[in-house]
């Protein structure tokens, strides 16, 4: 192999241009003491809205909130059933608590570590009211399948979107299938903010103008409040930064897009599973993760190699503490999330790489075998 190369994981550094027009509009932004609400926010919630093809968009504090207020929005029974997937990050478990929901915790399927329909027929009683879909790592769910399971059963869906910014099913970008979607725009997202912030998508405008009340102390007036709300709002700077952002929100799903397809080219290691997507499912790539026994022993090799890796997500959400006394056993599936969670290993992809970093990752994990 060639000369060992220096392989973030992540790497946010901004290009000089780009980090001078960002610096010169927060500049302005303070100048003008604009900080919540304004044109930037409306801009945004304007950009992000066409972006998405969605009808409406919300921008608030960030990806929990924004589950949070969806759950809210749908006026669904108090101590009813909502179904999460069991393997992801605990945002939408901790909204589902929170709300005064019970959890219900399915499986996943390995082939794109998103929920499993079988796990959801399953898992749905009478007293499922929602479910939250999960489009993990960029891989958008399978959402005709699973709007047949919700339209026989009248129960509610919430898409979280946080790491599928600009991912598609059969076409239709995701956030737009089920009743409401959500976004986090954390900074290492496909579209990352300079710290928190989120929004909602909806083509409902009922639910659209409910979120918007609670995102703002249920105010429809400056002293005004129809409802007890929160205060969540997506301020001014974040919205500017993201306005720049979005711009290449495009060509950097795109960058990813590429590096996966050579991923899937050229890493051929029998003890190694890939992502397997259907044509119906483009994703976006915000992590590829790879399956392996010999996980942590590859990430040490790759380290030496100048490659850093991480592991998203070591635990299922059944084993995490927060959970443990909060869901029947019996409305939990965990066995594709426990093996995924054994042998999970994501390596790098992004825009911050170029495909000869790529082509070094992939070499590197073939050598691995040797």
């Amino acid at each position: 192999m060639r000369k060992n190369r220096k392989i973030q994981f992540i790497d946010l550094t901004l290009s000089k241009p780009s980090k001078k027009r960002t610096l010169e509009g927060i500049s302005n932004l303070i100048n003008k003491k604009n900080f919540i609400g304004g044109q930037e926010v409306e801009k945004f919630q304007k950009n992000f809205q066409d972006f998405n093809d969605s009808k409406y968009c919300l921008g608030v504090g960030n990806g929990t909130d924004a589950i949070e207020i969806a759950l809210e929005s749908l006026g669904l029974p108090k101590s009813s059933e909502i179904i999460v997937p069991n393997f992801t990050f605990l945002s939408p478990a901790e909204a589902v608590i929170r709300g005064g929901y019970k959890l219900v915790l399915a499986d996943i399927d390995l082939k794109d570590f998103n929920i499993s329909l079988e796990s959801i027929k399953s898992l749905i009683s009478k007293k499922t009211s929602a479910i939250i879909v999960v489009h993990l790592f960029g891989n958008p769910c399978n959402m005709s399948e699973i709007l047949k399971l919700t339209k026989k059963y009248n129960i509610k869906v919430i898409e979280d979107c946080s790491q599928a910014h600009g991912a598609e099913f059969e076409g239709k970008k995701v956030g737009n299938f089920g009743d409401i979607g959500t976004f986090s725009f954390y900074p290492t997202k496909n579209l990352g903010a300079f710290g928190d912030s989120g929004a909602i998508v909806t083509n409902k405008k009922n639910l659209y103008e409910k979120a918007k009340k609670i995102a703002n102390h249920g105010r429809i007036d400056t002293y005004d409040h129809i409802l007890a709300g929160r205060n969540s709002r997506i301020d001014s700077i974040q919205a500017f930064v993201l306005n720049e952002k979005i711009k290449s929100l495009h060509n950097n799903n795109q960058s990813r897009i590429k590096q996966a397809k050579l991923f899937q080219k050229k890493i051929k290691v029998e003890s190694i599973r890939l992502i397997e997507l259907n044509s119906n499912q483009h994703s976006v790539f915000h992590q590829f993760p790879i399956l392996l026994r010999k996980r942590d022993l590859l990430a040490q090799y790759l380290k030496k190699l100048g490659i850093n890796t991480g592991v998203y997500y070591p635990k299922p959400l059944s084993k995490m503490s927060a959970f443990k006394n909060l869901v029947s056993k019996d409305k939990i599936h965990s066995k594709n999330s426990e093996f995924a969670a054994k042998n999970i290993l994501s390596i790098p992809i992004g825009p911050h790489l170029s495909i000869k970093d790529s082509e070094y990752i992939s070499n590197a994990i073939q050598s691995f075998e040797n």
